[in-house]
């Protein structure tokens, strides 16, 4: 059996064969597009083949209909017609900033497709309804042929992969629990590597949900659903440290003696009763492989059962401390739990589990703003040097920096992106000068037209499968068979090759020029915006009280706006991986806050200890001075454990309460050192 990459590679250059002799045989205008097309929409699962075809359709249709009325409406003003091409695309970049996943792609899809278009349709403006048609049925044709290609070579589903790597993701935050709970440090290198892996592998996730639902219909009605889960692991990975130290703190009475009084040791028993159960419940969690559909409810069962054994044993606490402890340690069950019940709904076809409420996605608009300004003005300077120098390769400058441009916009590190994204094109430009004018000539026929040049395109699609070396591959596979310029009737023209290589280089330089010179990126900056958006947002959610809250939707949208921030801190792998431990902290300070907004509401407090808690909570709605914050949790903490002292009966809820204020107090250093990024910051891209 060859391997999925392999595979992969095999499917893509067999649909790019079908696709590019279909384009010849019904001699549309630009058959060697239907192969490029291809390549852009190849993906390795059926679900993101559907996904990205039909957006990519919808994007060249929009973006057909809108070089129709922008030439119609400026069919001899050149000038006009550049800035009107140059707000449309900085309108599209725009929206690709604000839409995730492929609706990304179709929105600067719909930017560049007009400058395909316009391209040929400039000299002949009578002409450009018939570009744009014939720009459509080539797209449409390669993305059918893609898509039936891979319906037929593909035999796995992308809910099968979706399954799998959830329950891998799951399986590995549990081994970081076991990890920390058995003294793994917080700082080992190990430990934080896998933390930051998998914090990829769940934000990787929701595109696969994506995926998925566009192949099944039930995990479509279920996906809301299911990204509330991928959120609550995202969560308990945060928190996995403090919930592995709380848990490291439960299980050790195990080794020592039971306390002679015949309560203290009935306490202490239970204690470690409890403390094996959840071991053995994460180890369970740890193995998790179902193998049939009621394996899911099961394992959610079990969680559940835990989490209550937790809740009992809370009940009979004595000191903060063990209430804090075992809080953390419920909370972090919980969370497992709200994981695994979502796909647990699912695979019995029962109603979802966190219901179908709509989840609202994070907007970026200061990114949006940036990225959208930057292609506008990027391709009116272009377009003007093209006006004025008359080239007559000017139009294909004005594609690549129109794609290039709104294309890297979302990449992590576009001024890298757009770096390796040139290296594919200008390399791709020698390649193909040698084959077109070297090979191509000295063969005859389809069948050995496309051998000759399968070699190159199986390297390229499968460097594009190493992340490293994906752009770069892009960038060549598709530029290669572009200037090739495959077609019934070959012609070989050098100077005009060259002058369309001369384009396509300098088109591909200038774009890194653009990013570097044009509002560049800076991390550092973007990083200052997202923490305080973040920070905003948890403030309003303390100050609500969560009621009427829905708290994983809500964070579902906090999420995505740290994984934002922590691909602008790729760039230095030390400060994200702190950053990640530091956004779990702010993470459990809401959670503590919003369980204290519950239980002061049933407690009968005295005056002033009722005031002092008040007090406390009002100061997490102002986190900017988080010392102050953290001073009064701990004078609340103090001020209800006194009061517990007084009775004569235990009273759990002000234990509680004491203990939610003690893990503020405690974890609001590491929220600190998060909200410290929002201070201005130096440094550039």
């Amino acid at each position: 059996m060859p391997s999925p990459t392999t595979a992969y590679v095999a499917r893509t250059l067999l649909a790019m064969a079908i696709a590019l002799y279909a384009a010849l045989w019904l001699q549309l205008s630009s058959p060697a597009s239907a192969a490029v097309t291809v390549m852009i929409v190849a993906n390795p699962s059926r679900g993101g083949i559907v996904s990205k075809g039909l957006w990519r359709v919808f994007g060249t249709i929009t973006g057909a209909v809108a070089a129709v009325v922008i030439m119609a409406l400026f069919p001899q003003q050149p000038i006009l017609f550049i800035l009107a091409f140059g707000f449309w695309l900085g309108l599209c970049t725009f929206a690709s900033s604000m839409f995730r996943h492929f609706r990304a792609y179709a929105a600067v899809l719909s930017g560049y497709t007009v400058a395909l278009i316009a391209a040929g349709a400039i000299s002949s403006p009578d002409h450009v309804l018939a570009f744009a048609l014939s720009r459509l049925a080539v797209v449409t044709l390669g993305v059918v042929t893609s898509t039936v290609v891979t319906m037929i070579f593909q035999p796995s589903v992308t809910t099968d992969a979706m399954r799998v790597r959830a329950r891998a993701a799951l399986r590995g935050v549990a081994s970081l629990l076991l990890s920390r709970a058995a003294g793994n440090p917080m700082d080992d290198a190990a430990f934080t590597a896998e933390r930051t892996r998998l914090a990829g592998e769940i934000e990787r996730l929701d595109e696969v949900v994506e995926f998925s639902g566009v192949e099944a219909t039930d995990v479509n009605r279920h996906a809301p659903s299911i990204r509330r889960g991928l959120a609550a692991m995202y969560a308990a990975l945060l928190s996995v440290s403090a919930a592995g130290a709380s848990l490291s703190r439960l299980t050790e009475p195990r080794a020592g003696p039971l306390p002679e009084d015949r309560s203290d040791a009935e306490a202490t028993e239970a204690r470690r009763a409890v403390a094996g159960h959840v071991v053995d419940v994460l180890q369970a969690v740890q193995r998790y492989d179902p193998q049939d559909d009621r394996a899911p409810m099961a394992m959610a069962e079990h969680l559940a059962s835990i989490a209550r054994e937790v809740t009992a044993l809370q009940g009979n606490a004595r000191t903060v401390e063990e209430e804090a402890t075992l809080a953390r340690v419920h909370q972090e069950l919980q969370q497992l739990y709200e994981t695994v019940a979502p796909f647990a709904a699912w695979r019995a076809n029962q109603a979802p589990f966190h219901g179908l409420r709509r989840l609202r996605a994070f907007k970026d608009y200061a990114t949006a703003v940036r990225n959208g300004t930057r292609g506008m003005i990027a391709v009116v300077l272009g377009g003007l040097f093209s006006y004025i120098t008359a080239w007559p390769s000017g139009p294909t400058l004005l594609i690549v920096l129109a794609s290039a441009c709104a294309l890297l916009s979302g990449a992590p590190s576009a001024a890298a992106a757009s770096t390796n994204f040139a290296k594919g094109i200008t390399l791709s430009t020698v390649i193909a000068f040698v084959w077109e004018f070297g090979v191509l000539p000295e063969i005859s026929g389809y069948p050995l037209l496309f051998l000759t040049i399968a070699p190159i395109l199986a390297v390229g699609i499968y460097a594009s499968t190493i992340p490293k070396y994906s752009l770069q591959a892009l960038g060549f596979v598709v530029f290669f068979i572009t200037q090739l310029g495959i077609a019934n009737e070959m012609s070989f023209n050098v100077v005009a090759y060259l002058n369309n290589g001369i384009a396509f280089s300098l088109g591909a330089w200038v774009t890194v020029l653009v990013f570097q010179v044009i509002l560049p990126p800076n991390p550092m900056r973007d990083a200052k915006i997202l923490t305080r958006r973040i920070r905003r947002s948890v403030e309003r959610l303390i100050r609500s009280g969560g009621v009427h809250r829905d708290r994983l939707g809500w964070l579902v949208t906090q999420n995505q706006a740290m994984q934002r921030l922590f691909m602008r801190l790729q760039g230095n792998p030390a400060l994200r991986s702190q950053t990640i431990g530091d956004c779990g902290a702010l993470l459990m300070i809401t959670q503590e806050a919003l369980r204290l907004h519950s239980l002061l509401s049933g407690l009968n407090l005295p005056k002033a200890e009722a005031a002092e808690a008040q007090a406390a909570l009002h100061r997490l709605c102002r986190l900017r001075e988080p010392r102050r914050a953290a001073n009064a949790a701990d004078r609340a903490s103090g001020s209800l454990l006194a009061l517990a002292g007084r009775f004569e009966e235990p009273r759990p809820g002000v234990l509680r309460a004491a203990a939610s204020f003690r893990t503020i107090s405690a974890l609001m250093p590491q929220a600190e050192r998060f909200l410290a990024l929002e201070a201005p910051l130096r440094g550039g891209a």
